[in-house]
């Protein structure tokens, strides 16, 4: 072990429970079964109900959870109930003992819970983090609980630091709030488990129940091993604080967590990230390699070239981990550059975060966007005209503070030079720049040749577009959208990228009808959020439309092919390994809606087969749209049923298959007794991507019951059989 880290594990173990070790045992505090004071409220209860010292003698008492009395609640409250208030309070006598803490919590619609009046959880269906849910609130989604059906309810962690700052020897109170979808709503659900990880052999509480499981450890991985400790501190939005970084990466062969340092092992500064991602479970962070005075250190991580500002970006939403990763290798195969990523497995101060992707935050550099660097002082001649990063953004949070407005109503973000760095005669040139080519992409010559092709590098704008248009990705050309510029002497041209957040993409969003495969995004408005207008008139110009259609016909037997994105996909899935299950045993979003998922399945596996399949149905239709008749030779080279999606599903799911011949196709919809329900499918239909949507009805028109069915397909040469579950 280096001194270093020898060091920072004794200062934060001086202060907390050391950060890498485990609890001797575990102990349950507060049952779902335990005697609660609760109120059903009828107009809004005083802002300190959730703190020790509120007197609650007044309120009822009796067994959690509360819901409708349908086997899974201790006391029944009436139907239609739109929320419940409850508390109960829990002692600590030796705090330092207590390592971690989990609330588990089965509920149903959404709840939010305090300690010590501090809000620490709510559920991701009701308002953004900070906002107060009225009593009278509802969820925007419902969400069933778990239990009842043999699973383990989900788990909410706390480490030592939030312990030691919202918990104190003596009397404590663990309030909650939940809260129903609606008046009509069939069910509700309360119920809540509060343990502590014990460090010795001490006993506090009760033995916890059956189905409780420990939180995630390892003692190795085939990923690189990131170990943050922030000395005790939390993580704040702005600014960035100290901590120490260790990266175990062996290179040849597992890391373990007790192994030497061996890619990084020095000081950082760190914060968060993101804007709607901050409000996530699990944070996505930023930071920077520092020496011993706080100054930037330019290092190489995993292998990438040297720089000193990192992201450690946190899948959430997009469960198959890959999103972002595949999308920037694709760019990066088609020449332009994208971040470099590395899958890595983050402990922060003790506690197991998952599944991370380390990458280069975008940022001027000759190994990163390579333009010229800009200096304050350079404000005049050659030097004045590059090198600028602009970005489309929201305008009002993170690095997005700096912006202007174009005289034709467009707003851009000042991304380098830095808002607070960029000098006024820079600001007067980049915008007059921005002004002088929207006039231009005004006129009624824009698309002649002294038009937008001596403006802009045609091929970087044609290659950024395919991009968000194959991912259909619903931020396209509105958020995380960057153009940048060189100084005139090296290039005058605006160019497009680099490509940035594609976690939404890919199908995986349940807004501005992203999850279809057809249709551009560039053709109808996607949300309700304007875009630059020239986007458009790019788009609508035969001209590019012509450099358009010639680049994807290129590249579509090469790097857009369906065999190479399959090849990555895989590559990557199978690269991550049983960090997968980790990962998604901290954070068990599988079968769970996460905003804004359009589908929700079960397995990773499922989650891999829809990425391929959507984008193999995506591939199709842009092939029908961008190549001749001729040119469409993308034929499947064999027969293929892929998972239904939606599934589970309601009212419709849709049925896609492959066909590498013309064929007789049969597709049967089964129960689970066996009994044809409907064939759907029964006719010859040609070689390629297929699909057929089943709206859950029999063969007489009918409404089927909910529950699981089989769908089989039969060829001459082909048959199989997988599952679907109808929802109601």
């Amino acid at each position: 072990m280096t001194s270093t880290r020898l060091a920072t594990l004794l200062i934060v173990g001086l202060l907390f429970p050391n950060p890498l070790r485990s609890q001797d045992h575990w102990e349950t505090a507060i049952f779902a079964g335990d005697n609660w004071s609760y109120i059903i409220p009828s107009t809004q209860p005083s802002s300190d109900w959730n703190t020790i010292n509120f007197d609650d003698s007044d309120w009822l008492n009796g067994p959690g959870g509360f819901g409708y009395g349908d086997n899974d609640d201790g006391t029944t409250v009436d139907n239609g109930t739109i929320s419940v208030f409850m508390r109960r309070s829990f002692a600590i006598t030796e705090l330092p003992k207590l390592n971690k803490a989990i609330l588990h919590a089965d509920y149903d619609d959404g709840f939010v819970a305090f300690l010590n009046g501090v809000e620490v959880f709510r559920s991701f269906n009701l308002s953004d983090e900070d906002d107060t849910v009225p009593y009278d609130a509802t969820t925007n989604i419902d969400h069933e609980a778990q239990l009842y059906t043999g699973l383990v309810p989900e788990a909410f962690v706390m480490d030592s630091i939030d312990i030691a700052q919202l918990l104190s020897v003596g009397e404590n109170m663990l309030a909650i709030q939940v809260h129903n979808v609606g008046e009509t709503s069939s069910d509700m659900s309360s119920n809540f488990f509060f343990t502590f990880g014990i460090t010795d052999a001490s006993s506090f509480y009760d033995t916890p129940p059956d189905w409780f499981q420990p939180p995630v450890t390892f003692n190795e991985s085939n990923l690189p091993i990131l170990i943050i400790d922030t000395f005790g501190e939390e993580i704040p939005d702005d600014p960035r604080i100290p901590a120490h970084l260790g990266i175990i990466d062996n290179n040849s062969g597992l890391n373990h967590i007790n192994d030497p340092f061996t890619d990084y092992d020095g000081a950082i500064t760190i914060e968060l990230r993101g804007n709607s991602s901050q409000g996530q479970p699990k944070k996505p962070y930023r930071f920077e390699t520092v020496d011993a005075l706080g100054d930037n250190n330019n290092v190489s991580l995993l292998g990438m070239p040297e720089e000193n500002d990192w992201v450690l970006y946190a899948p959430w939403s997009d469960k198959t981990l890959i999103r972002n990763v595949l999308t920037y290798q694709l760019s990066n195969e088609m020449g332009w550059y994208a971040s470099r990523t590395r899958h890595c497995e983050l402990y922060l101060n003790g506690d197991y975060k998952g599944i991370y992707v380390l990458m280069e935050k975008i940022k001027r550099d000759q190994n990163r966007v390579n333009i010229s660097k800009l200096d304050p002082n350079e404000v005049d001649g050659d030097d004045l005209t590059g090198g600028y990063i602009l970005k489309f953004d929201w305008i009002w949070t993170g690095d997005n503070l700096g912006w202007f407005e174009s005289d034709e109503g467009s707003l851009y973000n000042y991304h380098y030079p830095k808002p607070d760095e960029i000098s006024s005669e820079q600001v007067d040139y980049i915008q007059q720049y921005i002004n002088n080519f929207e006039n231009m992409m005004m006129s009624n010559n824009y698309n002649e040749p002294q038009g937008y092709p001596l403006w802009i590098n045609i091929d970087s704008f044609v290659d950024y577009i395919m991009l968000q248009e194959l991912s259909k990705n619903v931020d396209a050309y509105r958020l995380s959208t960057y153009i940048y510029k060189d100084k005139h002497d090296m290039d005058h041209r605006l160019y497009a990228g680099p490509i940035w957040d594609i976690n939404h993409g890919f199908g995986n969003c349940d807004y501005g009808y992203t999850w279809l495969t057809n249709n551009w995004l560039l053709g109808y408005q996607a949300t309700d959020d304007p875009i630059a207008f020239w986007w458009h008139k790019l788009w609508n110009d035969d001209g590019f439309e012509d450099a358009f259609s010639e680049r994807y016909t290129e590249l579509r037997s090469s790097t857009l092919s369906l065999n190479h994105i399959y090849s990555i996909i895989d590559s990557v899935a199978n690269y991550l390994g049983p960090a997968i299950d980790r990962n998604f045993t901290r954070w068990p979003t599988l079968g769970t809606y996460v905003w804004p998922n359009y589908y929700v399945f079960d397995t990773y596996a499922e989650e891999i087969e829809y990425l391929k399949s959507w984008t193999a149905e995506r591939l199709q239709w842009m092939d029908q749209e961008m190549l001749s008749a001729a040119d469409v030779s993308f034929i499947p080279k064999e027969y293929r049923l892929y998972e239904a999606y939606p599934n589970p599903f309601n009212p419709t799911t849709i049925l896609r298959y492959d066909l590498p011949e013309n064929s007789m196709v049969t597709i049967t919809i089964y129960d689970m007794l066996g009994r044809a329900i409907n064939t759907i499918v029964n006719e010859v239909q040609d070689a390629g991507n297929q699909s057929i949507i089943w709206d859950g009805t029999s063969t007489n028109g009918s409404s089927v019951t909910a529950g699981i069915y089989l769908y089989q397909i039969q060829t001459e040469h082909y048959a199989h059989t997988k599952k679907m579950v109808l929802l109601k």
